[in-house]
C-alpha cells in the first residue's frame, strides 16, 4: 500500500470520527431521515478508512478479501450519497432511480461474495520499486471481467445522478446547496477516474478509496454552515417580526379605538388603556363592585357592567350591550366582552374587559332597516298606482273635456274642483313613489319665488290663514334653483298644509328667505351658494323630544283619519334628492320651525303656465286611430279624447284582439295607436316591437303608470314612438298628438291642416 493511501486513510478517519462526535444527533435542516442517512453514511466512511488502515499492517494473504470489503464499502457509501442528495433536494425516486439502487446493492453483494472479489482467479503479487528506493509488495490481478464493467456502469450512473440532484437543489430551492452538492460530486468522479485509470494500467499510483468519503464529510460541514447561517438570519428575522408585532399589539392595545382594562380577582382595576382612561372610566365608580348585589337583576347601564366583570371572575365568558351618555351628552352605544385568564397556574381568575363602540354600526343598521321599509312601500306603490292611476286618468281627462263643454260659471267651477281634487289624488300617488325614488324626476332651472307664490296662494285660498314672506336674498329678480316644479310645489304644500292643520286654520304662516354658502365635500372645498326657505307658523310647535321622528314615514301625531304620516317623510326625500336637506327645530316659546337648504342655480329658471283654461285644440286631425287597454275606463277615456280630435276611433282590450283585425287595410289607414304598457298576456312593450315591424309608419303612444319594470327612456328613443305618464289630463294627450301629426308633416313636406 502506498503512504500517501494510509495518511489518507488515517486523516479521513479522524476528520469521520470528529465529525460524528460533534454533529450525531444534530437533525439539521433535513429531518430524521437526513440525520440517519447521515450518519450511516459516516460510518461506511469510518468502516472504509479502518479497512485501508488494516491493509496496510496485513500479510499477503488478506489483501484480497480487504480488497472486496473496501469496493463493497464504496458502493454503499454511493447509495447513501444517492439517498442524501434525494433528502435535500425533497426527491422522490423514480423508476430508473430505484433500478439504480437494485444494480449498486447487487454490485454490493458481488464484491463481497465472488471469488477474488469480482476478478478472475487469485490476486498474484509484483514488487515495484517506491520514489525513496523502497520495495513495494502490491496485488496483480488478472485482466477486467463482466462484472468490472457493471460496477463501472453503476458507478457512472450513480455519479450522474447525484450531478442531476444537485442541479435540482440549485433550481428549486438553494443554490449554495446546489452548488456545494455539485462541488462534492464533482471531487468523487475526480477520485473514481483516477482509480480506474490505475486499474486499467494508463497512470500508475492509485488513491486510498476513503477520500470517496471525505469529500462527503466537507460538504457535511458545508451543509451545517449554511443550515447554521439560514438559522441566525430566520431567528433574527422572526426576533425583529416579533418585536414588531409586540410593538404593534401594544400600540394597538394602548391607543386603539377600543377600549380595554384588566381586573383582578376582587374587581381592581389593573391596567387600562387609553380609550378606557378617557371614555369608560368618567363613567364608573370603583367602589360600586364592591357594593354590588349580584342576586339582584341589574338595570342601570353601570350594574350591567359589573355583573359582566362578576361573572367573568367566576369562570364564564360574557358579552354585552351596553349604552351610555357620555360627558359631553353624546349617547354611545358599546359591545362589550369580558373575558376570565389566569396570571399564572397559582393565582385566582383575572377578567379583561374590551369595549367597542357600535353606534355608527348601528345608526348603518336602523338606515338599512329604513331604505328596506321604503323599498317596501316603493313595491306596494307601485303595484297600486297602475290601477290607481288608470281611474285618475278618466278622472281627469273626462272631467276636462266636460269643463270645454261647461256652458256656464258654475258648471265650469264645479268641473274645476273636480280636475283639483283629482289632482291631489294624483299628488298623493306621487308621494308614494317618491319614497321609494321608483319614479324619475325630470328637473329643470325654476324660480323657487314663482313656486312659492304659486303655493302660498292656494293655502292662502283653501285654508284662510296668512301668509307672509320675508326676504333678504341679494337676487331682486329670480332665486332659480335646479328642481322638479310638482316635486317641490309639494314639498312646501305639505309643511303649509300640516301648520294649518297644528293652528287650526287660525294663525299666520311666516317663509323667510335667506342666502347662504356651504362648502362642498371636496378636496377644493369651494363655496356654494344655497337658499334657506325658514317655514314658521304660530301654533304649538313640536315636542322636543318627537323630532328626530317626525321625518318618518307613517310618524303622526294627528288623531285616526286626520294624517297619513307621508307629508313630512315626502318632504324630507324631495329636499334630499334635490341636494339639500331640511331640518325642524324645537322653538321653546311656541311654533313649529322647519328650514329648507337648497343649492341656487346662476341661469335664468324656466317659468310655469298654467293649465287652466282648457282650449279647443287649434287642428282638427282625420283618419283611422287605434286604444288599446285592458281597463275600461282609460280605453273609453282616450278613445273620446281621439274622437274629439277628428279621428275615427277603434277601441281593443287586448293586444291579441288588436292583433287579429290589424290586417293591410288596417296598416294603410290607422295613423295612431295608443297602447297601454302593462296588459295580461302580450304587453304594450312586445306589441309595439311588433308592430313597429309591420309598419313603418304607424305611430305610437306607449301609455304607463310606473317605470319599474321597463326602460321608458329607451322605449321613447324607438322611431314613432312616443311615451305619456298616467295619469295624464285631456291636454297633455291633445298636444303629445298634435305634436306628433305636426312633426310627421314637417318631415314630408306636406301642408299642415
Amino acid at each position: 500500500m502506498y503512504p500517501f493511501n494510509f495518511l489518507a486513510a488515517v486523516m479521513t478517519l479522524g476528520v469521520s470520527i470528529f465529525y460524528v462526535s460533534v454533529n450525531w444527533m444534530n437533525a439539521s435542516r433535513g429531518g430524521k431521515r437526513y440525520q440517519g442517512y447521515r450518519n450511516a453514511f459516516c460510518v461506511a466512511v469510518i468502516f472504509l478508512s479502518l479497512v485501508q488502515i488494516v491493509r496496510a499492517f496485513s500479510p499477503l494473504e488478506l489483501q484480497n478479501n480487504l480488497l472486496q470489503m473496501g469496493v463493497a464499502t464504496v458502493i454503499v457509501i454511493l447509495i447513501f450519497w444517492i439517498k442524501i442528495f434525494e433528502i435535500i433536494a425533497e426527491h422522490k425516486p423514480g423508476v430508473v432511480a430505484k433500478i439504480l439502487f437494485v444494480t449498486l446493492i447487487l454490485v454490493a453483494i458481488g464484491a463481497m461474495f465472488l471469488p477474488g472479489g469480482g476478478y478472475w482467479g487469485e490476486a498474484t503479487f509484483t514488487k515495484e520499486t517506491m520514489f525513496n528506493g523502497d520495495v513495494f509488495i502490491r496485488p496483480k490481478y488478472g485482466p477486467p471481467t463482466p462484472y468490472r464493467s457493471v460496477l463501472i456502469i453503476s458507478g457512472v450512473f450513480g455519479l450522474g445522478y447525484l450531478l442531476s440532484l444537485a442541479n435540482i437543489t440549485g433550481r428549486q430551492r438553494d443554490q449554495k446547496i446546489g452548488r456545494a452538492m455539485m462541488f462534492s460530486t464533482i471531487c468523487m468522479v475526480l477520485v473514481m477516474v483516477w482509480n480506474v485509470l490505475c486499474g486499467m494500467k494508463v497512470i500508475n499510483g492509485s488513491v486510498a478509496p476513503g477520500l470517496y468519503g471525505i469529500s462527503g464529510i466537507i460538504f457535511f460541514m458545508w451543509i451545517d454552515r449554511v443550515n447554521e447561517d439560514s438559522l441566525l438570519r430566520e431567528n433574527k428575522r422572526l426576533g425583529e417580526h416579533n418585536l414588531a408585532q409586540t410593538a404593534m399589539l401594544d400600540a394597538l392595545v394602548r391607543h386603539g379605538a377600543f377600549a380595554c382594562a384588566e381586573f383582578n380577582a376582587q374587581g381592581v382595576l389593573l391596567t387600562q388603556n387609553l380609550a378606557y382612561k378617557d371614555r369608560i372610566t368618567p363613567l364608573l365608580s370603583p367602589s360600586d363592585f364592591t357594593s354590588y348585589d349580584r342576586t339582584r337583576t341589574p338595570v342601570q347601564t353601570a350594574e350591567k357592567f359589573w355583573h359582566g366583570l362578576a361573572m367573568a371572575l367566576d369562570g364564564s365568558i360574557q358579552a354585552k350591550t351596553l349604552t351610555w351618555t357620555a360627558t359631553d351628552g353624546e349617547t354611545i352605544t358599546y359591545k362589550a366582552r369580558f373575558i376570565p385568564f389566569k396570571p399564572s397556574v397559582a393565582e385566582s381568575n383575572h377578567a379583561m374587559v374590551c369595549l367597542t363602540d357600535i353606534t355608527e354600526a348601528l345608526d348603518s343598521r336602523q338606515q338599512l332597516l329604513e331604505a328596506k321599509h321604503l323599498q317596501a312601500i316603493g313595491l306596494l306603490a307601485s303595484g297600486v298606482a297602475h290601477e290607481y292611476n288608470n281611474i285618475l286618468t278618466g278622472v281627469i281627462a273626462m272631467s276636462e273635456l266636460a269643463l270645454r263643454e261647461a256652458v256656464n260659471e258654475a258648471q265650469r267651477s264645479h268641473l274645476e274642483i273636480v280636475v283639483q281634487a283629482a289632482k291631489r289624488c294624483t299628488d298623493l300617488s306621487s308621494n308614494l313613489l317618491s319614497l321609494s325614488r321608483s319614479t324619475p324626476s325630470q328637473n329643470e332651472p325654476l324660480d323657487l319665488r314663482e313656486i312659492i307664490h304659486e303655493t302660498s296662494r292656494l293655502v292662502r285660498h283653501s285654508r284662510g290663514v296668512q301668509i307672509e314672506l320675508l326676504e333678504s336674498v341679494k337676487s331682486s329678480t329670480h332665486i332659480a334653483v335646479v328642481g322638479n316644479r310638482n316635486e317641490l310645489a309639494t314639498l312646501l304644500l305639505n309643511l303649509m298644509i300640516n301648520a294649518c292643520d297644528a293652528m287650526e286654520n287660525r294663525g299666520t304662516i311666516t317663509l323667510r328667505i335667506d342666502y347662504t354658502e356651504i362648502g362642498k365635500p371636496s378636496v377644493s372645498n369651494e363655496p356654494t351658494p344655497h337658499v334657506v326657505l325658514q317655514l314658521s307658523d304660530t301654533g304649538p310647535g313640536i315636542p322636543e323630544e318627537i323630532i328626530p321622528h317626525i321625518f318618518e314615514p307613517f310618524f303622526t301625531t294627528k288623531r285616526l283619519g286626520k294624517g297619513s304620516g307621508l307629508g313630512l317623510a315626502t318632504a324630507k326625500a324631495i329636499a334630499t334628492a334635490h341636494g339639500g336637506n331640511i331640518e325642524a327645530k324645537f322653538i321653546p316659546s311656541g311654533g313649529a320651525v322647519f328650514e329648507i337648504t337648497l343649492p341656487m342655480f346662476a341661469g335664468l329658471p324656466t317659468l310655469s303656465q298654467s293649465p287652466f283654461p282648457i282650449q279647443h285644440p287649434s287642428a282638427k286631425q282625420s283618419g283611422h286611430a287605434a286604444v288599446v287597454d285592458d281597463d275600461p275606463i282609460v280605453l273609453a277615456t282616450s278613445a273620446n279624447i281621439l274622437h274629439d280630435l277628428g279621428y275615427q276611433v277603434a277601441a281593443y282590450s287586448s293586444a291579441e284582439k288588436f292583433l287579429e283585425n290589424y290586417t293591410p287595410e288596417a296598416q294603410a289607414t290607422i295613423k295612431v295607436a295608443v297602447i297601454d304598457i302593462r296588459m295580461p298576456g302580450m304587453d304594450g312593450v312586445q306589441l309595439c316591437r311588433r308592430l313597429l315591424t309591420m309598419s313603418g309608419t304607424l305611430k305610437i303612444i306607449l301609455v304607463t303608470g310606473h317605470t319599474e319594470k321597463y326602460d321608458t327612456a329607451k322605449l321613447g328613443q324607438l322611431h314613432n314612438v312616443s311615451i305619456l305618464m298616467k295619469p295624464f289630463s285631456l291636454t297633455a294627450l291633445q298636444n303629445l298628438i298634435i305634436e306628433i301629426e305636426t312633426q310627421a308633416a314637417l318631415k314630408s313636406g306636406e301642408p299642415m291642416a
